[in-house]
């Protein structure tokens, strides 16, 4: 019985770290994380590249990243936090980072060149 307990759990754990495109894993509250990433969208105002920075878009960093204003980071770090879980999440096979710029005065993100990892 213990063998069974053991291998059920193990399998729990790597089903739940490989699922990071499922936010039902990971979210406390589906619609705190809707309203979430319709802040993200809400929040791309700006007048140079130095306004902007990379976020999370989701509860999974694996999700990927979004370009915003940076005077908006702190309150939807927060409301991340608040609508997002604690579930594993693993970073292997997720390659999310992203160079941010001011495109017409709306924040862009476009995916860093797998090159400069091993820039040196």
């Amino acid at each position: 019985m213990k063998k069974i307990t053991v291998f059920t759990l193990l399998c729990a754990f790597v089903g739940l770290s490989c699922g990071c495109a499922s936010t039902a894993i990971h979210t406390k509250d589906a619609e705190l994380v809707a309203k979430y990433q319709q802040a993200l969208l809400e929040s791309k105002a700006c007048e140079t590249d130095a306004d902007c920075v990379a976020i999370a878009k989701g509860c999974c960093l694996c999700d990927g990243q979004d370009a915003v204003n940076k005077k908006f980071q702190n309150k939807l770090d927060e409301q991340r936090e608040d609508a997002c879980g604690v579930g594993p999440c693993t970073l292997q096979m997720c390659y999310t980072d992203i160079d941010v710029a001011c495109v017409n005065n709306i924040c862009t993100g476009t995916l860093k060149p797998m090159s400069s990892y091993y820039a040196e």
